[in-house]
């Protein structure tokens, strides 16, 4: 994936690889930081929100779209992979995930659900880095990012 994502990117944009819970860049690293799809894979979801609120810059944003164990689709399919697909962790519904955004010391938190088809479900969460936290960038580059994933 990384192969066909940099030849359909600009030379100046670096691809790394590695895993959610432990991101492969410095602190206070990016505006933005996007999850999309792939929380219900992470078996250390703590670890894997706290990295991504380390790398956020103060007042960072950070974006998880995921199913929503909300729904009773999302919920049954849920059940069956973690019976028969070991990449699978499983899926969380709004309070967990709210639950599991403040104690990452996330602020702002929205978080919003909704349907897909009448069957399936995703929920967006869109939460915020502290400004707090601008009291230690003192030597942080805050130049614009070069660098994606």
């Amino acid at each position: 994936m990384l192969e066909v994502a940099q030849y359909r990117l600009p030379s100046t944009i670096e691809l790394k690889q590695g895993w959610a819970e432990e991101l492969p860049y410095s602190d206070y690293t990016f505006n933005t930081v996007v999850s999309c799809n792939m929380f219900h894979y992470i078996r250390r979801p703590h670890a894997a929100l706290d990295e991504m609120i380390r790398v956020l810059r103060p007042n960072g944003t950070l974006v998880i779209t995921d199913w929503c164990d909300d729904y009773l689709a999302c919920k049954m399919y849920d059940w069956y992979l973690r019976c028969f697909d070991r990449s699978h962790f499983r899926t969380y519904g709004v309070r967990q995930c709210r639950r599991l955004l403040k104690a990452a010391d996330a602020r702002d938190i929205t978080i919003d659900k909704y349907k897909i088809t009448w069957l399936w479900g995703l929920m967006t969460a869109i939460a915020h880095k502290s400004a707090d936290a601008q009291l230690s960038l003192e030597n942080v580059d805050t130049s614009p990012i070069q660098s994606a994933e």
